[in-house]
């Protein structure tokens, strides 16, 4: 069908587009709407999926029902609206339902970010001297006697801390007496099989140094890269769109707030702690948040520009394995994370590989 489409531009990239849906189509919609409810609708003296469909509308509501329809036609032809105009959408739309009411037509207004107009900088020759820059030597990535002794210092604590608990089985926090030197177990070829079936501590010991210097090389990748990102940012002009950013800050926010209840603690008592607002940390966030979104407009113009694409096989798997540990999880919006993620470590290959 051909939809009925006004299409607004907004400044920094950013359109507006009304649309209008026939009557018929809402009508259809709310048919289904009561299909749905009528199939997870728990009543008594009904089987579930066996349930009137008066009494699927009696417990429900119109407006309960015409808000579910609304729903179902919005993911049903919104894209394909998009798709009909041509629009290249970034991010998640704003979308508003402006008119909704039966033997009506269903109009909804939707804002969202489209990708701005900017010239890329010479992106090869920008990795090649930022690399140059913070290139390592071997000394970088030798491993010190302290710093084996430190890891295995940190093994003897934990293996005592895990003792303790285990002597004292009542006690489920961690306000134990401190370990001291003397409660610490000895280094020797015990320790090593506690700690992950070694042979002996040479066996130990060497796998501790293996791990410090893939430690340290992960380091100097990531600061190679740091410099390359920094500098593109540097050299690439562009506005970034303010739905870009918003959803980046709230992305930002929803992580810091489950860091913080993984540490025990309510988001609600940590702000009054640092008697900040929640709109506080939003403009604390805001900047850095600016910064991502311009950084993956970057990535995402010059993965055009070299037709850089993620591997299928390996998207499908990974979105699999997602999938199956958080099966609530909307699936597009996890093929679209890891498609991003898969697009972005190609963009970072190639730039790496710039000699």
């Amino acid at each position: 069908m051909k939809y009925e489409v006004k299409i607004k531009k907004l400044p920094k990239s950013e359109t507006e587009i009304e649309v209008s849906l026939p009557a018929e189509l809402l009508e259809s919609a709310r048919k289904k709407a009561i299909e749905h409810f009528g199939l997870i609708l728990e009543i008594d003296g009904f089987r579930k999926g066996h349930i009137p469909e008066k009494i699927v509308v009696e417990k429900i509501g119109e407006g309960g029902l015409l808000e579910e329809a609304a729903d179902i036609l919005l993911k049903e032809h919104f894209p394909k609206a998009i798709i009909q105009e041509n629009l290249d959408i970034l991010g998640q739309p704003k979308i508003s339902i402006t008119k909704l009411g039966l033997g009506n037509p269903l109009e909804f207004k939707a804002v969202f970010a489209t990708m701005p107009k900017f010239e890329l900088p010479d992106y090869k020759a920008i990795a090649k001297s930022s690399k140059a820059s913070v290139k390592s030597s071997e000394k970088d990535l030798e491993v010190t006697q302290k710093e084996i002794d430190d890891v295995l210092l940190q093994i003897r604590k934990n293996k005592a801390h895990l003792d303790w608990h285990k002597a004292h089985k009542e006690e489920h926090w961690h306000n134990h007496p401190e370990i001291k030197d003397e409660d610490l177990p000895p280094l020797d070829d015990e320790l090593a099989k506690a700690a992950g079936n070694f042979k002996n501590l040479d066996e130990l010991r060497g796998k501790i140094k293996e791990n410090i210097i893939e430690e340290k090389k992960y380091r100097e990748i990531e600061k190679r890269r740091a410099a390359i990102i920094e500098e593109l940012v540097k050299k690439t002009k562009i506005e970034v769109p303010e739905i870009l950013v918003d959803s980046e800050t709230e992305k930002s926010l929803a992580q810091m707030k489950d860091d913080i209840e993984r540490m025990g603690m309510k988001f609600k008592d940590y702000v009054a702690h640092t008697k900040k607002t929640e709109e506080d940390f939003k403009k604390e966030l805001r900047e850095p948040s600016e910064k991502r979104a311009k950084i993956q407009l970057i990535f995402n113009k010059i993965a055009l520009a070299e037709n850089l694409k993620p591997n299928e096989e390996v998207l499908g798997n990974e979105v699999k394995q997602i999938m199956e540990h958080y099966k609530d999880a909307n699936e597009q919006s996890v093929r679209i994370y890891v498609a991003t993620t898969l697009l972005n470590q190609e963009v970072l290959k190639l730039l790496e590989n710039q000699n």
